[in-house]
């Protein structure tokens, strides 16, 4: 029964690939040529790109049936960035085998590292017994988007999805106060989770609030992250209340591109494609491989524009992630910032692909930690969230403005049952 179990998920596997191929090929790289999203594949490429996809196939299945908060978060990285990227190396065969090798080393370090490493709790202790702390997260939070909203959009509310970069280049123009603008960002991942939190305790008055603060939220800069994780977190809250759910991500993306595919067959259109499979799926891929072209030839950041930019003033004097987007599309005010093995490469080099799988896997287990003994119902927002974050952010960024640090310790101060925590 077990191994039927496991023949089923690598089959999914196999479709889950071809609709990527599918996507990339007759959708995306003819919609979005313009964006250099080639389509010149070869057939040593083609097998370069399956012969990894069948060589990482038993760790991807392995982690596939792991229920904890870390494999459900390197899932959806799996089904969202490791395709899209074996994708992008069959479909541009012009990308040099140092490169392939280099990203391939950094996924199977991330997988055998979630797989081996465990759990850590920083001290059981620290989990909380008291409620309190939350709600000052929520009030503070809050206060910082409406003061935001106020300030600078007159409490505007954006209800068109699609249409948002003119007002997210209006957003780059905001001055705040760095405490104020620190606080903006976190707001965009824990207020999600805080939603969840109220609905949980059943204070559904708060819980309306929390909402309408998001929504506000999304009208101050277009970020259509935040107004998916609300979405998300009333989806996970009321719908998928177990982490078994992760078991059955595949299928989801599945029908993710099915429908994506539908849309474009059917009715010409490609919102579901350009909101999904281009943005998150091939943006962020594309971009692996433009900051390696980049910075195989160019100095290391060594976070100089980051975790030392306050002490050593990095060569580049323009943002790191405008140059990109100049590098990329020709445009320097397209912000290309991205995550994952771009982040560790550009900073460090080869270096850096041996270290910081290692590191984000530590991260994620820090975060299993800090949701020990907590419903489930948190568990699928916090899983979707911190996915984005990992696939879209610098590393530094992802510890600091984009709140790792600070959901760790909301999480810590979430109660949770006494008597589970005795089984640590």
């Amino acid at each position: 029964m077990l191994k039927i179990k496991y023949i089923f998920v690598f089959f999914g596997l196999i479709i889950y690939k071809l609709l990527c191929d599918f996507a990339y090929n007759d959708v995306v790289s003819i919609l979005f040529a313009y964006q250099n999203f080639k389509n010149e594949p070869t057939t040593n490429s083609m097998l370069i790109s399956w012969g990894f996809f069948l060589i990482f196939s038993p760790l991807i299945i392995k982690t596939n049936f792991k229920e904890n908060l870390s494999s459900s978060i390197v899932k959806v990285l799996i089904f969202i960035s490791f395709f899209p990227t074996c994708t992008m190396i069959a479909y541009h065969s012009s990308y040099e085998l140092e490169y392939i090798i280099l990203i391939f080393a950094y996924w199977a370090i991330l997988l055998i590292s979630n797989l081996y490493i465990p759990r850590i709790i920083l001290g059981k202790g620290r989990l909380s017994k008291t409620n309190n702390v939350v709600e000052i997260f929520a009030l503070v939070l809050s206060f910082t988007v409406l003061f935001i909203s106020w300030k600078f959009t007159g409490f505007r509310l954006q209800l068109d999805l699609l249409e948002v970069y003119e007002i997210r280049a209006e957003a780059r123009g905001y001055q705040t106060s760095l405490l104020i603008g620190y606080l903006a960002t976190f707001a965009d991942n824990l207020l999600p989770i805080i939603l969840v939190y109220f609905l949980h305790k059943r204070k559904n008055k708060l819980a309306i609030l929390i909402s309408l603060v998001i929504f506000i939220n999304f009208g101050i800069a277009g970020t259509k992250q935040v107004m998916l994780l609300l979405i998300l977190a009333l989806t996970g809250f009321y719908i998928f209340k177990s982490l078994k759910i992760s078991n059955y991500f595949i299928w989801g993306f599945i029908g993710l591109l099915l429908i994506g595919f539908a849309e474009f067959i059917i009715f010409k259109t490609w919102f579901v494609t350009t909101l999904s499979t281009y943005r998150v799926f091939f943006i962020p891929a594309k971009l692996h491989y433009v900051f390696y072209d980049y910075f195989s030839t160019h100095e290391l950041d060594y976070f100089r524009q980051s975790f030392f930019k306050y002490f050593l003033e990095s060569p580049y004097k323009d943002n790191i992630g405008f140059l990109m987007g100049y590098e990329d599309i020709g445009d320097f005010s397209a912000r290309a910032n991205n995550g994952l093995f771009t982040d560790a490469y550009y900073n460090f080099g080869i270096i850096g692909v041996v270290i910081f799988p290692i590191i984000v896997v530590v991260i994620l287990k820090i975060l299993d930690g800090s949701v020990f003994g907590l419903s489930e119902k948190f568990l699928f927002i916090i899983t979707i969230s911190t996915s984005f974050v990992l696939l879209g952010l610098p590393f530094s960024q992802v510890l600091f403005s984009a709140g790792i640090i600070p959901l760790v310790l909301l999480l810590y101060t979430i109660p949770r049952d006494q008597q589970i925590l005795k089984n640590i």
